[in-house]
């Protein structure tokens, strides 16, 4: 079941009262009907399994019949760093980033970037992008939706993520004969922090990757094919991710 985001300020005494775009959503489009239930989920966060019990034409009035708080154990936080990818590849990586449970996601300007922000479309761009990340939240049933930053230029990236207990950056110009047992390896203390770097379309420049190397990244292999950058991202996040999970953390 999908689960839909509000604030903590539209709970109270066990109704949670929808005005916004969402009950537009509900109401007009998914057609809710009274006695339906449905997923919700605020930003400390909580989840609330909730019936509708009111629809009006200027709100939805829903009954909680259940509250939830988040798993105790820690939840392992993967900040993504990629090099922007043209239109809907970098759409895609988004969806896929947000349904692995990515916890933050920088867009990055680098040297062999095709794409580059316009500042005329950066606002329009940011809207479009947060709209993706917040339906396949919704579609995946996160309990948080990541944090989608605006373009940002490499080394600040690195500047941001240097206090990070793991950062990886994925390079084919590193030879593996066994990516997943380096990955292993690298995370070894499944920290509740990481960084993975992709770079664009047309790889890294060797210059970002000894920038990255100086900040601590350690550079892997993905193995010995050539991926896309959009295949790349999903196979390191995903790897990262299951490894991470594997030694007892739920997903975010």
């Amino acid at each position: 079941m999908p689960v839909y985001f509000i604030h903590s300020k539209q709970v109270d005494r066990g109704k949670i009262i929808l005005r916004d775009r969402l009950a537009h959503h509900l109401r007009d489009v998914l057609r809710l009907q009274k006695g339906e239930t449905l997923l919700l989920v605020d930003e400390r966060p909580k989840r609330y399994t909730a019936r509708l019990v009111e629809s009006q034409p200027a709100q939805l009035t829903l009954e909680v019949l259940q509250e939830e708080s988040p798993p105790s154990f820690p939840l392992p936080a993967l900040h993504l760093g990629i090099g922007l990818l043209k239109g809907e590849k970098f759409e895609w990586v988004l969806q896929k980033a947000t349904e692995l449970g990515t916890a933050r996601i920088t867009p990055l300007v680098t040297e062999r970037a095709v794409i580059r922000p316009k500042a005329d479309r950066v606002a329009h761009q940011q809207e479009r992008w947060n709209k993706i990340v917040l339906e396949a939240a919704q579609q995946s049933g996160r309990w948080t939706l990541p944090i989608l930053d605006p373009p940002a230029e490499l080394l600040a990236f690195l500047t941001r993520t240097s206090g990070y207990g793991v950062k990886l950056i994925f390079w084919e110009g590193i030879p593996s004969e066994s990516p997943r047992h380096e990955i292993v390896k690298a995370i070894a203390s499944a920290p509740p922090q990481g960084a993975v770097l992709i770079g664009p379309e047309g790889g890294w420049e060797k210059t970002e990757v000894d920038a990255a190397r100086a900040m601590g990244y350690q550079a892997l292999s993905l193995g010995p094919r050539i991926l896309r950058a959009e295949t790349a991202a999903v196979a390191a996040l995903a790897v990262v991710q299951y490894e991470i999970e594997g030694r007892g953390h739920g997903d975010h």
